[in-house]
């Protein structure tokens, strides 16, 4: 049976998704919420509204982290140490301020503004990737057991954060290494933004 990705081609979300899925079978339904045809499909499918959501057969599952579980449990792949777990977390913590960020900025707030809620969102992220910076220096592109759903994660979040110029890598040069490192990495070509 195959998986029908509900998702869209810039989103990190799904990107981490289409990465896990390398090698599976599965097609990519791109769903563009921005119009209102593609944003009412999804709120029927997706209470959440908001991608990826994974179709499988009469399954239908919300969210990218439940995506994963979901995915690890029927493939009874090995269940992440609560270290990973802490690890996947910031990641997606980071992801979350980044796409909020820039959804703001892409709404017309002034990210300059000094509003509270904006400072929070662009202090946290740098603060995580400080935090997964040990981590990530551990990491070897050579050894297969490195690339899996967290550094798949990282590689997503850290590519739609400098594609979408949400914030700068310059003062994390072991994150810009890793980005390097792990470019030719199964499945980063063909999930690549269009530009």
């Amino acid at each position: 049976m195959n998986y029908t990705l509900l998702g869209s081609l810039t989103s990190p979300y799904v990107r981490k998704i289409r990465l896990l899925l390398h090698g599976t079978p599965y097609e990519l339904k791109v769903v563009n919420y921005m119009e209102e045809e593609g944003n009412d499909y999804l709120k029927s499918i997706n209470p959440v509204n908001k991608l990826p959501v994974l179709i499988d057969g009469e399954k239908t599952i919300l969210d990218s982290r439940v995506i994963f579980n979901y995915l690890s449990n029927k493939n009874k792949w090995i269940k992440l140490t609560i270290d990973e777990e802490n690890i996947l977390t910031a990641i997606d913590g980071a992801m979350d301020s980044a796409v909020n960020l820039f959804m703001l900025r892409r709404g017309g707030l002034d990210l300059n503004s000094g509003n509270g809620l904006v400072e929070r969102h662009k202090a946290r992220i740098p603060h995580i990737l400080d935090y997964l910076t040990p981590w990530v220096r551990t990491l070897d592109d050579k050894n297969p057991a490195h690339w899996n759903f967290l550094t798949m994660s990282l590689y997503s979040l850290l590519y739609w954060y400098d594609f979408r110029e949400v914030g700068s890598l310059k003062n994390h040069q072991d994150l810009k290494i890793f980005l390097e490192k792990f470019k030719n990495a199964p499945g980063v070509a063909e999930t690549t933004i269009p530009t």
